[in-house]
C-alpha cells in the first residue's frame, strides 16, 4: 500500500502538514453534534458509525483523522491513473476535496477525468465548483475552495510547503453549533482556520526579521 502521509506506521511530516491543513479546515467538536443536513457528526467532520451522545477527547480526534485520511487517501490513489507522479500541492488539495465531498463523489468528478488526462492545472481549476451544500452557495466553501485551489496550483509552479500543523483543541467548549458545520459527506465546512495558517504567518515574520538584520549590518 502507497502512501506518503505515513513512514514506518507513523505519519510523515507530509502526513502532519496534511492533517494540519484539513483538520483546520473541518474544525474540531469533541460531542457528536446534528450537522445542517441531520447526519451525527464528530470531531474532525467524521460522520461514519457516529451517533449523538458520543464523546471523544482531542486526541482520539486526532488520531480518528489520521486513520480516515489514510483511508481516503487509498481511494484517492484507486481511481487517478498515475498518483504517484502528482506534486505534493495538487496531492494534498486533492485529499482535502476527497475528505470533504467523499470518495465517490470525488472519482466521478470532471477534477479526476482533468488530472487523468495530464491536465492537472485544469484539475486545480476545478476546485472551486465545489461550493455547495443542499443546493447553496456556502461562503465556508467558497473560501476553502480558494486554499484548496492556490496549494494546487502553487504545487505545479515549484515546490510547496504545505500550510498547517498537527490538529489542536479548541479553547473552551462550543455550546451551540457554528453557522456552517463539517460534513464530510455533503461538502459542509467551517471554512479556513487560523491555525492553518499561523506557521505561514510564523515564517514571513523570521524571514522580515532576517532581512532587516542583513540591512543593518550592510550600513555599518
Amino acid at each position: 500500500m502507497r502512501t506518503r502521509l505515513k513512514i514506518a506506521g507513523a505519519l510523515s511530516a507530509f502526513g502532519i502538514a496534511a492533517a494540519g491543513l484539513i483538520g483546520g479546515f473541518e474544525g474540531l467538536r469533541t460531542t457528536a453534534y446534528l450537522d445542517p443536513v441531520g447526519i451525527p457528526t464528530v470531531c474532525y467532520g467524521e460522520t461514519r458509525g457516529v451517533k449523538l451522545g458520543d464523546r471523544h477527547t482531542a486526541e482520539e480526534c486526532q488520531a480518528m483523522l489520521g486513520d480516515a485520511l489514510i483511508e481516503f487517501e487509498q481511494d484517492m490513489r484507486a481511481c487517478l491513473d498515475r498518483p504517484d507522479e502528482i506534486p505534493d500541492g495538487p496531492y494534498t488539495a486533492f485529499l482535502s476535496l476527497s475528505y470533504n465531498i467523499g470518495a465517490g463523489a470525488f472519482c466521478r468528478s470532471t477534477l479526476v477525468r482533468l488530472a487523468n488526462a495530464g491536465d492537472l492545472r485544469g484539475a486545480c481549476n476545478q476546485l472551486p465548483r465545489w461550493n455547495r451544500a443542499g443546493g447553496r452557495v456556502l461562503k465556508g466553501l467558497v473560501n476553502r475552495r480558494a486554499k484548496e485551489r492556490e496549494i494546487c496550483l502553487a504545487g505545479l509552479d515549484g515546490p510547496v510547503t504545505v500550510p498547517g500543523k498537527a490538529p489542536e483543541a479548541a479553547p473552551a467548549p462550543q455550546t451551540e453549533p457554528p453557522a456552517v458545520m463539517p460534513d464530510a459527506a455533503a461538502g459542509i465546512d467551517q471554512g479556513g482556520s487560523p491555525l492553518a495558517w499561523l506557521g505561514v504567518a510564523g515564517i514571513a515574520l523570521l524571514v522580515l526579521a532576517l532581512v532587516v538584520l542583513l540591512v543593518r549590518r550592510m550600513r555599518r
